[in-house]
């Protein structure tokens, strides 16, 4: 019995290692791997820190670049104040010009004269070199009859006095153009050298305010770099964070232009109120003397109606509405304002360049001037001048056509240094900078002049 017991355990060994054989054809199962240990604290940690030093990093270069953009904002107003100056250095250069041309044009008609007058006396002198010295007695034997000879005395005395005037008229009118041609030729010479400052000015402020945007180009670069490092730590998009500092650039600005906007607000609302108040005393009616107010010493028609007399003499007379202060031409129709827009728009992404006005390229004032002069209307050629020439207008008011000005002193229209023109649904189109083609962008109310302007 033991045998057979045997024998069949080792049968049943044998099915056993067979059937381990077909369930793993591989050979023996190998040991698995023992689990991850979780990160530690340490771990985490560490990750916070590294997240913490890529905020700091995005702080630090945001912080950096908002002060780039601050100062080349700054830069980007000298540019267009040197570019403001240079306009009206050069329109002075060209009056002086045309003051010059003016008086040598004077000065070839006084020559014109002098060439005449010589001519005439060059006449009497032949007339009286044919009196072989004889003066009058010459005249007397050339004479026909007594008639004749006052005749001819009277003709030469006459061609004398006119030639002597005409002389005299001459050094007049010479000593006159040169003295004019001598003063305008000094002040052109000093006009250019002024043009040349002015120009000079332009270059370097505009030299300065390229290297400031190109060190903000690679502040910005780094800063989204940073940004994107940032974003992967924080196993973010880039496009979110992107996202979120756009908004909080977005928020800053219109956190600024609001408090533009409620400043002007606030200043207009106070010159109104001066002006209401002022117009409200002039309008006020003096006091009679010895009268009592109750009518009592007006006829007794007046009884009847006494009451309701008295009621409306108390009230002091209603303030009538303030409008703005105005000036130069009116344009007196929207269509043109909306004209002058189209035709501005027909000039998007054309080049700024100093002292431009078309046709292909323009300054902020040439555009504004050409687009309105389109409309056969002239509002002169730089943007000072510009706001003294147009009638002023609120903001609340504002049209297409109308003119914002900016000036680095509101209460002072010398410090003007540029002018864009709205177009409508809070926009409006300008030429601003080199580099910067002709572009419509969203209104600016930081810096702007108290009122717009409404050629």
């Amino acid at each position: 019995m033991r045998r057979i017991h045997a024998v069949l355990a080792l049968r049943a060994l044998g099915a056993a290692v067979l059937a381990l054989g077909l369930v793993f054809p591989w050979g023996p199962v190998a040991e698995a791997d023992p689990p991850a240990d979780p990160p530690s604290a340490q771990d985490a940690q560490a990750a916070r820190d590294a997240v913490a030093a890529g905020t700091l990093d995005v702080e630090q270069a945001e912080a950096a670049l908002a002060t780039l953009r601050s100062e080349l904002e700054a830069a980007q107003v000298r540019v267009q104040v040197a570019a403001a100056d240079y306009a009206e250095a050069q329109q002075a250069v060209e009056q002086a010009e045309q003051a010059v041309a003016e008086a040598r044009s004077a000065a070839a008609k006084a020559h014109e004269g002098e060439v005449a007058a010589r001519g005439s006396l060059a006449e009497v002198y032949r007339a009286s070199s044919r009196d072989d010295g004889l003066g009058s007695l010459g005249v007397a034997l050339r004479a026909d009859s007594v008639t004749d000879m006052v005749g001819r005395s009277a003709a030469e005395r006459a061609v004398q006095r006119k030639v002597g005037g005409a002389l005299a008229g001459y050094q007049d009118a010479r000593a006159a153009s040169e003295s004019a041609d001598a003063r305008w030729t000094a002040a052109k010479k000093e006009l250019d050298a002024a043009a040349e400052q002015a120009e000079s000015a332009f270059d370097t402020a505009q030299a300065a305010a390229a290297d400031l945007e190109a060190r903000t180009r690679a502040a910005e670069v780094e800063r989204q770099a940073l940004v994107q490092r940032l974003a992967e730590l924080r196993q973010t998009s880039v496009r979110i964070e992107r996202e979120r500092e756009a908004a909080r650039a977005a928020a800053a600005e219109s956190a600024r232009e609001a408090a533009a906007r409620a400043e002007l607000e606030r200043q207009q609302e106070a010159r109104d109120a001066a002006r209401a108040e002022a117009r409200a005393e002039e309008a006020e009616p003096a006091e009679e003397p010895g009268g009592s107010g109750d009518g009592s010493g007006s006829g007794g028609s007046g009884g009847g109606s006494g009451s309701g007399g008295g009621t409306t003499s108390d009230e002091p007379p209603a303030a009538a509405p303030v409008a703005p202060p105005t000036s130069g031409v009116s344009a007196g129709s929207a269509g043109r304002g909306i004209g002058a827009v189209t035709w501005a728009r027909t000039k998007l992404g054309a080049p700024y360049l100093l002292g431009a006005a078309g046709p292909t390229s323009y300054d902020c004032s040439g555009l504004t001037m050409m687009s309105w002069a389109s409309q056969g209307v002239d509002i002169t050629r730089t943007s000072r001048s510009q706001y003294l020439a147009v009638g002023k207008v609120g903001y609340g008011a504002l049209r297409p056509g109308d003119l914002i000005f900016y000036g680095s002193n509101p209460s002072d229209p010398s410090t003007i240094y540029h002018v864009a023109m709205y177009t409508g649904g809070g926009m409006m189109i300008e030429a601003t900078l080199p580099g910067h083609p002709l572009s419509e962008n969203p209104l600016r109310l930081t810096s702007a002049m108290p009122y717009a302007g409404r050629p």
